[in-house]
């Protein structure tokens, strides 16, 4: 169990890591990139893009858990 948890941190911290490497080199290259971030349509553009992940997996989720295979009664042959 020791295990799994200090590698989740060490993945994580890693992570994180190549996440703020990443941003230093966008944003140090990149003026527009730059100029949108300090903007005031940055929060809700990460804000929106949360909701769209979130109806996705959502829509994953509910194509899984309710396809017609996987309900009762479906797949029995010779009826109807």
């Amino acid at each position: 169990m020791i295990r799994i948890i200090l590698a989740t941190l060490a993945v994580g911290t890693a992570l994180l890591f190549a996440l703020d490497a990443g941003s230093r080199m966008l944003t140090d290259n990149n003026a527009a990139a730059r100029a949108f971030i300090l903007s005031d349509l940055f929060w809700p553009a990460v804000g929106g893009f949360i909701v769209m992940a979130l109806a996705m997996l959502l829509a994953i989720h509910s194509a899984y858990r309710f396809h017609p295979g996987r309900l009762s009664g479906r797949n029995r042959g010779g009826e109807g």
